[in-house]
This record gives structure tokens, sequence and C-alpha cells, in this order.
């Protein structure tokens, strides 16, 4: 059995995405918050009173995700002198804020809020709101235009902080699922001017050129500001066991097989057999470390290893994090191994 997330792991990973060469200094990879989510719901008990809830979660975020990378098939129809920074996450005032997408260049500076809702979705100004009619069912959401809105006021006063006080910003809501139907209020003028499909972006860009035609900052600058940005931006990752009030001694223990997802494979003689499909390997434990370094810690005993890996013996344990060759603190009896570099070989 794949699981969704394995599915779309590989297929965000094997589909290889040609955008015109345009620069992107701050590449869209698989946020980390997915990936533990992911992890989390693997190990959680299927009679779990908060699975469901999770797994909805993911999927959200996966269906978000998605939305924003289709975005980038458009990204090509855009000037190529133009950066392009994604997931760009900023502390300002003990808060952070977050865009999905800013387009940098000499002229102005473009925010993408990027949407990918089916359904039919009507942007309401009277109460401020997107309400989504899908399969007979309405749904309230935050109102996407005030939220770009309010991205536009902290990241201005990033660029007072770093000097480039004259770039004007301009704000889009990019709607990236192609059989949603838009409509909003009459009187909603900001709607018509700010929410576009995503095949509207070389139009809309091209309309707000015009409007910004004067070159304020070399590119030489616009440069340096893409590094600025990036080296504040930080990402979302939290500890999700805390996040969600899960207690890390439920998730389930042991190694996963890769070509069946049973839990419970078993070492014997250097190889992990499963007792499903009969598959074996040597590293599955690798990414059994991976989770417990993603929902645990990112360190780890013998004693500790033995017990997560459903070990017969701490010398098994002991052997199997000494051929990985990680980084450790202390002598052998206090011995504890640091597993951050195997994080390197996941997302």
């Amino acid at each position: 059995m794949i699981t969704t997330y394995k599915k779309f792991k590989m297929k965000m990973y094997t589909k290889k995405r040609d955008i015109g060469g345009v620069i992107i200094k701050k590449h869209r990879k698989i946020p980390i918050y997915i990936t533990k989510l992911s992890k989390l719901i693997k190990r959680m008990p299927q009679t779990h009173n908060k699975l469901l809830e999770l797994q909805q979660k993911l999927k959200n975020h996966i269906t978000g995700y998605k939305g924003e990378k289709s975005l980038e098939f458009f990204y090509r129809y855009l000037p190529k002198d133009v950066y392009f920074l994604h997931n760009i996450r900023i502390l300002q005032n003990d808060y952070y804020f977050q865009m999905d997408t800013v387009i940098l260049s000499p002229s102005f500076i473009t925010i993408l809020e990027i949407k990918n809702l089916v359904g039919h979705l009507y942007f309401d100004d009277r109460f401020s709101q997107l309400i989504r009619t899908y399969e007979g069912k309405k749904e309230a959401f935050s109102n996407p235009i005030e939220q770009v809105e309010r991205q536009k006021l902290h990241l201005y006063k990033i660029l007072n902080q770093y000097k480039f006080t004259s770039l004007p910003i301009e704000t889009l809501v990019v709607i990236t699922n192609p059989s949603s139907i838009i409509e909003a209020s009459p009187t909603y003028l900001e709607a018509s001017e700010k929410v576009i499909r995503s095949s509207s972006l070389q139009h809309k860009y091209a309309n707000l050129s015009r409007k910004h035609p004067n070159i304020l900052y070399t590119h030489k600058d616009i440069k340096k500001l893409s590094k600025i940005l990036s080296k504040v931006s930080s990402s979302y990752d939290p500890d999700v066991c805390k996040l969600y009030k899960i207690n890390k001694n439920e998730l389930i223990r042991g190694v996963f097989c890769s070509n069946c997802d049973h839990s419970s494979m078993s070492y014997v003689w250097g190889n992990w057999y499963c007792p499903t499909c009969s598959s074996s390997s040597k590293t599955a434990h690798i990414t059994a470390l991976q989770d417990y370094a993603l929902l645990i810690s990112h360190t780890i005993t013998t004693s500790e290893c033995s017990d997560y890996l459903n070990l017969s013996s701490k010398k098994q344990a002991y052997n199997l994090l000494r051929l990985l060759d990680l980084p450790f603190t202390g002598n052998r009896k206090s011995r504890k191994y640091i597993l951050t570099p195997l994080l390197e070989k996941t997302t």
C-alpha cells in the first residue's frame, strides 16, 4: 500500500519542471511541516481520536502545496530578469508573517497569495470573507485579499529596515484550480482587480509593469534584496506532537517496510525482513531513525534506539548507529548520537 503522502512525494520528485529559465532565488520545497505531519500520521494508532483530523489537515496542506507548484508553469511567461522567492516567513514584532511567492523587479514587488480551492468561490466585501460552495456545502474562509494586504504592510517595514524605501508593492490573489468558479459581490471592486487565475498572471503582470515603468533600483540591488529576504526567512518547523498534543509514547515503534508499509520488520543477521511481503533491506532502519529525529528527538542513545527499533539487544543498536557514522556526544555509556545528518536525506 502506498500512502497519499508517498504518492505525492514521488510525483513531486519524478516530475521535471521547466520554468523557462526565470531566476528563482529561494525554491519551493515540500514544507518540513508536511513531512512531519505525514510521518506523525503514519505512526499514530488507527484508533487514535485525532487521526482523522490530522489526515484532513495533511490533505489540505498537500492540496495547497500542489496549487503553489502548479503556478510555476506560468512563471516562464514573465520577464526573465525578475527574481522569485517562495515561502518567505519573517519574524516581526514577535509574530511571523508568511508570503507564498514574492516577485522582485527593479521597478516594483508583487506578493502572490496562492489558493488551490475547488468549487464556487464568492468574495464578500460586506463581511470580508471568502465563501466556498462545494458539493452542496457552504464554507467560510478568511479573506485572502485582506490577508495579502497585511503581508504588504509587514513587507514595507522590512524594506524600510534595509533601506529599500522606494519600491512599491502590488498584491494578487491567484486561484490555481482551473475548475473553480470565481465571483464577487458587485460592490467589491478590489476583488476584480486583485483576484486572478493562474493563466492570467502574464497579462496582469504586464499591466502592473506598465503601471510602474520607472527603474528604481539596479539588478544588483534587487539581487541583494533577494538575498536579504532569503536570509531573514525561516521555515515553519514545529514539534508536531506538541502542537497537536500527541503523547510521543503513543507513537508506533519499529521499522516500516518500504514495500508494503508494514511496521514490524524483524532484524535478523544484518537484514530487516518483512513478514507480510517477505521483502528485505539492510537500510530500512534509516527511515525509522529519520522519523525519530522529526517526531521525538534529534539525539538518541543505544538504549532508546534498541527500544524504538524493536531490537533484541543494545549491541545491535550500537552496531547500527556506529555504521551510520553519526556525530555523538559523551562517552560510550552516556553516548548520544546526533541524528540531524540523516535528515539531509529526507525532504
